[in-house]
Formats: C-alpha cells, sequence, structure tokens
C-alpha cells in the first residue's frame, strides 16, 4: 500500500461503510512500513497496520 490508496476496513464489525485514503506510511517514524495512517471519510485520521485494510483502489 502506498500513499493515495483507497482503503476500508478488511472485517468491520460495525457494518459501516468506511473509506478512507492513506496520507503517510510509517506515521511515527518508527521504521515500521506496516504502519500507515489513513484519513477516512468521517474526517477522522487514525493510524493502522495494513494486516487490518483492504485495498479498493490503487492511488
Amino acid at each position: 500500500m502506498k500513499v493515495g490508496d483507497l482503503v476500508t476496513f478488511e472485517f468491520n464489525p460495525d457494518d459501516i461503510a468506511s473509506v478512507g485514503i492513506i496520507t503517510c506510511i510509517d506515521p511515527e517514524e518508527i521504521g515500521d512500513a506496516n504502519e500507515v495512517e489513513v484519513l477516512w471519510n468521517d474526517g477522522d485520521a487514525r493510524n493502522h497496520s495494513i494486516k487490518y485494510l483492504e485495498l479498493l483502489n490503487e492511488g
């Protein structure tokens, strides 16, 4: 995954249609390329492991 990719949660227990865009790789700058910052469609930005995200569209 890379900056600009559209993602959703791979498993969404709340069944909420959440779509986000990856805005940063390794947001904590600790050398973890599997951690990304996602800006979600509700305006919230959060860090997530890529193992819980599903790629919808490559940016």
